[in-house]
C-alpha cells in the first residue's frame, strides 16, 4: 500500500511538472534560442568546428581560443523600426550569442583560423603535437 502512495504521488509530480513545462517551453528551445549549431570533425592534424550563424556578418562575430576550448560570441543590434511601420511577425533574434566549446583534443590556438562564407562560420584548430617522453637511463 505504501508503494502504491508513493507510486501514485511521483505520476502526479510528473503530470505537475509537464504542464509547467509546457507552459514555459522546453528547455531544448529555450538553450536553442540562446546559441547556434556547431558540427565539430577531426581530421588527423586538425579539429574543425562549423558554426551556423545565418544573418550575422564576419564584423558580428568573435572567435576564442585556448588549447582546450573554442568560444564563439555574435552580437546583432536590434533595427530601428520606422515610425508608422507596425509589424505583424517578430521572429529574428536580436542581442548576444554565446557558444563555448569543449574541443576533444588540445590544440594549438596561435595557428587557428577562422572564416565566414554563406552564414556558415569555419574555424580550424591545428591539434597540438603530442610530445614524447623521454626514456630515463636507471642507475
Amino acid at each position: 500500500m505504501f508503494e502504491e502512495d508513493i507510486f501514485e504521488e511521483l505520476l502526479r509530480m510528473r503530470r505537475r511538472i509537464e504542464r509547467l513545462m509546457r507552459s514555459f517551453g522546453s528547455l531544448a528551445s529555450f538553450e536553442e534560442a540562446e546559441s547556434f549549431p556547431v558540427d565539430i570533425s577531426e581530421t588527423e592534424n586538425e579539429i574543425i568546428v562549423r558554426a551556423d550563424l545565418p544573418g550575422f556578418s564576419k564584423d558580428e562575430v568573435s572567435v576564442n581560443a585556448t588549447e582546450n576550448t573554442l568560444t564563439i560570441e555574435a552580437k546583432r543590434k536590434e533595427e530601428r523600426k520606422e515610425k508608422g511601420e507596425r509589424y505583424y511577425t517578430v521572429e529574428r533574434k536580436f542581442g548576444a550569442f554565446r557558444r563555448v566549446i569543449t574541443l576533444p583534443v588540445e590544440v594549438e590556438p596561435e595557428r587557428a583560423t577562422a572564416r565566414m562564407k554563406d552564414g556558415v562560420l569555419e574555424v580550424v584548430l591545428p591539434k597540438k603535437e603530442k610530445k614524447r617522453g623521454r626514456e630515463i637511463k636507471v642507475e
